[in-house]
């Protein structure tokens, strides 16, 4: 039987997800990332050593993370977002502030155009899809899976990964994976946070 290769498998459900994500952004994208970031806030309250958290700039039809900076504004936080230095190489994180000047990256993601270079300990990830055992499938760039494995080759400190999902985005059963693909440390929806085992 001919069975579909690992990466036209992604590449299809790729086509299929951003349909399904950009139906539920459109009808129910902000109130749902309102809800996340209370999810997020009330999670937070409880964690310690956390001093630089990681997001990103949303493009297209992915979960908006600005609601939880701004719940966390009370916090003496530092805020960074992804550089893509090359192709085929992990991302570097320089911090964010909110008068920080942003200039539109090869990839269309706003990123700083200058400040310091940060190692965050909270990273929050956008993705596509998710499953139950810790898996996440992004644009197919690889860029998170190779700043993940990175981090925990190179830097002694645990770094946490939040993927933010809408339910839907949920895969029934097991997503096509191949060795480049790294786990996440959870995933945190409207429904709330689902955390997973990343030692196996």
């Amino acid at each position: 039987m001919f069975s579909m290769p690992i990466s036209k498998k992604k590449q299809h459900l790729r086509g299929v997800l951003k349909k399904k994500r950009k139906e539920i952004f459109l009808n129910n994208g902000v109130i749902f990332a309102e809800i996340i970031s209370n999810h997020f806030y009330s999670w937070f309250k409880n964690q310690k050593n956390i001093n630089n958290l990681a997001f990103y700039y949303p493009i297209n039809t992915e979960v908006d993370p600005f609601p939880i900076a701004r719940l966390l504004k009370e916090r003496n936080l530092n805020y960074c977002l992804p550089v893509v230095q090359k192709l085929n190489s992990p991302l570097i994180f320089r911090e964010w502030k909110e008068d920080t000047k942003l200039v539109i990256s090869n990839f269309g993601a706003k990123i700083p155009s200058n400040g310091a270079f940060l190692v965050p300990d909270l990273m929050l990830i956008p993705l596509l899809a998710y499953d139950d055992f810790g898996y996440r499938l992004g644009y197919g760039g690889g860029f998170y899976d190779r700043t993940i494995l990175n981090f925990k080759q190179n830097v002694e400190k645990k770094i946490f990964t939040v993927g933010l999902a809408f339910s839907c985005q949920k895969y029934s059963g097991k997503l096509p994976i191949d060795k480049n693909d790294e786990k996440i440390d959870s995933i945190l929806t409207e429904n709330g946070f689902q955390f997973f085992d990343t030692a196996n």
